[in-house]
């Protein structure tokens, strides 16, 4: 199967994620680029970094599976929600392994663990550092950054400065402190920086 078979699929899932929640649609696109970037600064191969843009792009397609009164919730989650939530990760995984093509079963492995923490405290599975796929610890870190320098129902927008003040707090827990370092270099110039 072609690389442009895999694109083809692959925006057809994000159009489908963004007919549930376009803000996620969106988000998936920003986070997707800057994982990228990030990527070509870790050395990834191109072909590591065409894996990578895939699965940025659906680390959170297995939202699609997630009830709408807990999706477009408003305020904080129950611990019963917030469980809920947590299965995006696996759909995720699921979906993205349904893709007829070669890279799937990569694609699919990124997705389930990109929540995944350093420390081995993340879901689904408490991988913790080089045990956790490279790619899926980059879209950590990218995901984190975009989704609190982003307004959202329940949250207003951090500044650039307020958010990596945050995941600087979270280093050698839930972000990777060796590529947060090389993501503080190149978010430092990217057009994806927050005011």
């Amino acid at each position: 199967m072609s690389t442009a078979y895999l694109l083809k699929h692959t925006w057809s899932l994000v159009t489908a994620l963004g007919e549930r929640d376009a803000y996620t649609a969106i988000h998936s696109g920003r986070v997707e680029a800057l994982s990228a970037e990030l990527g070509a600064r870790c050395g990834l191969s191109s072909a590591e970094i065409y894996t990578l843009r895939t699965a940025a792009k659906l680390h959170d397609v297995g939202k699609i599976g997630i009830p709408d009164r807990i999706l477009l919730k408003q305020g904080s989650f129950e611990p019963d929600e917030w469980k809920v939530m947590q299965t995006h990760s696996i759909i995720g995984e699921r979906i993205c392994q349904m893709i007829n093509h070669k890279d799937a079963k990569q694609v699919a492995y990124l997705v389930r663990h990109h929540h995944e923490s350093f420390d081995g405290s993340g879901y689904p599975d408490k991988l913790a550092g080089e045990n956790i796929p490279i790619s899926s610890r980059i879209i950590t870190i990218v995901d984190s950054y975009d989704a609190m320098t982003t307004g959202r129902p329940y949250h207003q927008p951090r500044l650039h400065t307020q958010a990596m003040a945050i995941i600087h707090s979270e280093l050698e827990r839930k972000i990777d402190p060796y590529l947060f370092g090389l993501f503080e270099s190149i978010i430092a110039h990217s057009k994806h920086h927050a005011a």
